[in-house]
């Protein structure tokens, strides 16, 4: 998955969040070298200061003098200082910045041999041999007095304030894009032939902007669709009226007339009436129709009997399919659609079939005609589109395959036409199961 084609609340999340971990570990790194290093090598100086006077006092000072002297360090100061003995009290320790400091500031007093010990038992106390004239002393002091490395709490504070920060962040950045993705979502649903709710009109101003635009270009589009559908069907309503009075006018001519000719005017007043039930048929929006549970097979059951009882040969093979969320009419439009593209064009019998495919439920009009060019498809399924030198001729609105194709939108459908095996026209329409 490419995560950077991905959403944009992911995208927004993922660039503020790299932002604020690299903001924070510059932070860190600033603070560091430039605040926590000259305050450690402060902080050691004034100890290894302190360690000079306490090894001028071992050098000068009487015994007497020198026990009162080591019992006020000890008490005041937390520093216990004794003979050594030649034992080594435990490990070296560490080399992490602020020890190592503190060890070459040693050396460098006191000499390349002198060591820093932690004991066994007692990490929080390191140890260091101090040769007084002929004497050898042990010191044993707080290991706070010089590894101050507070890089563990500061590394600490760091991921609390990333872990805070990317919480906000994915708030900000989830408010800002809840109302993008209800205006995608609606946009989705609008483009599939619905109609959906108004987007609420919340976030920042420029988004609020963008939801109150596409609601009024909603709310245009439906009374487009509103003024396209009026206009039609008072057209269609108009032209009936003169074509019954015609088709009247034509029966009476029986005996006039030569037969032939009445029948062809016949036909062509009936050719008339198809085409205007076509437009009424591609201005009526599905969208007015509620989805419910239908069984696609007993639909184009009922769409061949009558296609058969009007005299057209359609069988059927039918398979059992689960229900599906359809609008029912619609989708009986689009089946007798399809069954009179094959009766009008096609060529023997005509086949209508239905299949579980994976996860879709494929619905199949097949026939025996010329079939369609491959690089005529696509333009036959826009509106007033015509191919009769393809087919057998007979002229039409060129609605019937526009029609099955926004239906098939509506429902999320995928609508092919494809040469069938053996000569002839597939017409197959995949319904997603919704699994």
């Amino acid at each position: 998955m490419n995560w950077w084609g991905g959403s944009f609340f992911w995208r927004t999340l993922a660039v503020l969040v790299v932002a604020l971990v690299a903001s924070q570990a510059a932070s860190f790194l600033l603070f560091r070298q430039q605040v926590q290093q000259p305050r450690m090598g402060m902080a050691i100086g004034h100890f290894v200061s302190h360690l000079k006077t306490i090894h001028a006092a071992l050098n000068t000072l009487p015994p007497g003098a020198e026990r009162d002297f080591l019992e006020r360090l000890a008490e005041r100061e937390g520093i216990r200082v004794f003979p050594a003995r030649g034992e080594m009290p435990g490990r070296p320790a560490g080399d992490r910045p602020g020890m190592h400091m503190f060890r070459e500031r040693l050396k460098a007093l006191f000499g390349e041999d002198t060591e820093v010990f932690v004991r066994p038992g007692a990490p929080g106390e390191l140890w260091v041999r101090l040769r007084a004239g002929p004497r050898d002393f042990w010191v044993a002091f707080p290991r706070n007095r010089v590894d101050r490395d507070g890089s563990d709490a500061l590394l600490y504070w760091m991921l609390a304030g990333v872990a805070i920060a990317i919480a906000a962040t994915g708030l900000i950045a989830w408010r800002l894009t809840r109302p993008l993705a209800r205006v995608a979502q609606a946009a989705e649903h609008l483009g599939r032939g619905g109609d959906p709710a108004p987007v609420p009109e919340t976030g920042p101003s420029e988004v609020r902007a963008v939801a109150r635009a596409f609601n009024r270009m909603k709310e245009s589009l439906k009374d487009e669709e509103r003024e396209r559908t009026t206009f039609l069907a008072g057209i269609s309503h108009d032209l009936r009226t003169p074509l019954a009075r015609l088709r009247l006018d034509v029966e009476m001519l029986e005996g006039r007339v030569e037969a032939p000719t009445q029948a062809g005017m016949v036909a062509d007043i009936e050719d008339m009436n198809a085409i205007i039930d076509q437009f009424i048929d591609y201005a009526r929006s599905e969208a007015a129709e509620a989805f419910s549970a239908g069984d696609l097979s007993a639909i184009a059951r009922d769409c061949a009997a009558k296609a058969a009882r009007a005299g057209a040969p359609v069988t059927c093979e039918l398979a059992e399919l689960p229900l599906l969320m359809l609008r029912p009419l619609a989708v009986r439009r689009l089946v007798d659609n399809l069954i009179q593209n094959a009766v009008k064009h096609g060529g023997g019998e005509i086949v209508v079939r239905t299949a579980r495919e994976g996860k879709e439920a494929v619905l199949a009009v097949l026939d025996r005609g010329p079939g369609i060019p491959a690089g005529e498809i696509e333009r036959l399924k826009a509106p007033f589109t015509r191919r009769d030198d393809a087919r057998s001729g007979r002229s039409g609105a060129g609605l019937g395959l526009a029609i099955v194709a926004r239906i098939a939108k509506a429902h999320g459908a995928r609508f092919d036409l494809a040469p069938r095996e053996g000569g002839g026209l597939a017409a197959t329409v995949a319904f997603p199961l919704g699994e």
